[in-house]
């Protein structure tokens, strides 16, 4: 089949509409996939986060394990009882110790289980900016190309043939 000037001029401009709109669908894909709001950066600080409360947790969870033998070693064992009646000065030695439950020992030194931790705001590009950026891509590309055809349109138009010497211009035959 033989393509005609019009039908080339259609090609033409169909294919900086599909590039120009392939450029600008790849730049908002990349944006997004990479530092969208799920994207790989926000993951990875997401990450950081789950393993910095993972390892507070990880803390907090030894002190409980110890806090719960030291319990039940108080509720059970009189040796226990009585040296911590002696480390807090309330026996000496030859005293006969006798448990009384329901007593509670303000004395007793409180672990530290850390500060509160809040998780941090994740940082990442909003979508209308990478819909933006895309849209932006699309429209500079497609007036660039358009630019380019306009130029070489002129350039053919204003194109001179020598032939011997004597300019011959390039007229379309009547």
């Amino acid at each position: 089949k033989i393509i005609n000037g019009a039908d080339t001029f259609y090609i033409m401009k169909r294919l900086k509409i599909l590039s120009a709109a392939l450029a600008g669908t790849l730049i908002y894909v990349l944006l997004s996939v990479m530092a969208g709001q799920d994207g790989i950066f926000a993951e990875k600080q997401l990450k950081e986060q789950k393993r910095i409360l993972s390892a507070r947790a990880a803390k907090i969870q030894i002190i409980n394990e110890s806090l719960k033998l030291e319990k039940t070693a108080l509720e059970k064992d009189y040796d226990v009882i009585e040296g911590l009646a002696r480390k807090m000065g309330y026996v000496s030695s030859g005293d006969k110790i006798v448990k009384i439950n329901g007593l509670y020992f303000s004395d007793v030194s409180v672990l530290d289980a850390g500060t509160p931790l809040k998780s941090a705001e994740i940082e990442y590009i909003p979508e209308w900016l990478c819909k933006a950026l895309g849209l932006f891509v699309f429209i500079f590309l497609y007036i660039y190309l358009l630019g380019n055809e306009i130029r070489y349109i002129i350039i053919r138009k204003n194109r001179k043939t020598f032939v011997g010497g004597i300019p011959v211009y390039d007229m379309p035959q009547i």
